[in-house]
């Protein structure tokens, strides 16, 4: 990150004005650089122009850092970047941080893997839903009838019945 100081000193060795010096202004105050040790003019600005420019600088880079704050904040920086972060702040080196962050990620974990459902390749085990005229009709694509519920009940009493028939019933090719 730029400090403020060395934005402003960065736009005093050379301005981006916006705007031409206009005739009224070349009866006050002008401000002008000298090249190290010479006489010649590098750049003249109004005292108007200079903090136009000064001011145009610092926003851009209070922009660019609120930006990059905002990222952090949103997750545009990873766990991954942050843990190396606090690992390199603790006196690892880079390699060393990102060294001990992989042998962390590969070791076995002790939480258990999700349930699947078992795939099949025909694809025959799709929940389907009707809409009868006074219940819902459920049942599984390959034909088993899982029941009828009434309009206004929860869909998930099918999809939980759907789901047992499949991860019981169904042989795991």
């Amino acid at each position: 990150m730029t400090s403020r100081t060395d934005t402003i000193a960065a736009v005093l060795r050379h301005p981006r004005v916006k705007r031409v010096t206009l005739a009224h202004e070349l009866g006050g105050r002008m401000v002008q650089s000298t090249a190290p040790g010479g006489t010649t003019v590098d750049w003249s600005a109004t005292v108007p122009q200079l903090a136009e420019a000064l001011n145009t600088a610092l926003e851009q880079a209070e922009q660019k850092d609120t930006l990059r704050r905002a990222q952090r904040l949103a997750g545009a920086s990873t766990a991954r970047a942050e843990i190396l972060e606090v690992l390199e702040s603790a006196g690892y080196n880079a390699a060393a941080a990102a060294e001990l962050l992989g042998r962390a990620h590969r070791e076995p974990r002790s939480n258990p893997p999700a349930r699947k459902l078992p795939r099949t390749l025909a694809g025959g085990h799709a929940l389907v839903v009707e809409h009868g005229t006074d219940e819902i009709h459920g049942a599984c694509q390959c034909a088993r009838r899982l029941g009828l519920i009434p309009p206004h009940a929860l869909i998930d009493i099918l999809a939980a019945k759907w789901e047992h028939h499949v991860l019981t019933e169904v042989p795991v090719r």
